[in-house]
């Protein structure tokens, strides 16, 4: 049976001990929407905003939710931040900044489907690094559903490296059960656990082991 098709970026696993994932809100400013389980990273500003998802990347987490001033609802309804957000409507006194609460913790382990250009990725990659990509005509540009608020963020197995120059490091295959009843695998659309790679709260990229 196939997996389910359910591209969602990076999803945090409860943290390392069980309990919430632990995370901060952070001041933003981008020029293209965020959504839900985007890279971001910290900008000199103090501000974050979308990372790159190739190659050699700081990342400070994964953005979760978002909020207007003063940490309270945003300007419209989106479940997600579109760039609208952050120009409130005239006239209005909310001229305050617009926040993200990132899942940042260094050693947070994430949820990513794996996609399906190339040869599909098997248990032998585990150790390994990997690239990521957004569903879509541009794979480095953020996409994701404007319904939803989900990133159509996926592990791009052409990306595989035994080096450090990716942004996740592979852990494990997830263990979950499919709508079908069948369990995840390997393949188009499995569900692989991962962690960051060069991580803006650690001191230096993750050992990667092949």
């Amino acid at each position: 049976m196939a997996n389910d098709d359910d591209p969602r970026g990076l999803i945090p696993l409860e943290a390392l001990g069980g309990g919430r994932p632990r995370g901060h809100f952070y001041r933003v400013t981008t020029a293209t929407d965020l959504f839900r389980g985007c890279p971001v990273t910290l900008l000199a500003s103090g501000y974050v905003d979308a990372s790159s998802v190739t190659a050699m990347v700081p990342i400070l987490g994964v953005a979760w939710e978002f909020a207007g001033t003063l940490k309270r609802g945003l300007a419209t309804n989106d479940p997600f931040l579109d760039v609208s957000d952050l120009t409130p409507p005239t006239p209005s006194s909310d001229t305050g900044d617009r926040w993200v609460y990132v899942v940042d913790d260094p050693e947070q382990e994430f949820i990513v489907q794996e996609d399906t250009g190339g040869t599909a990725l098997t248990l032998a990659e585990v150790g390994a690094a990997c690239d990521l990509n957004y569903r879509g005509a541009t794979a480095t540009a953020v996409s994701g559903n404007l319904d939803s608020g989900w990133a159509s963020l996926e592990l791009d197995r052409s990306g595989v490296v035994t080096t450090t120059a990716a942004p996740v490091q592979i852990l494990r295959l997830h263990d979950q059960v499919q709508t079908d009843g069948t369990e995840n695998a390997a393949g188009n659309f499995g569900k692989w656990v991962v962690r960051i790679v060069h991580h803006q709260r650690r001191g230096g990229a993750v050992s990667v082991v092949v």
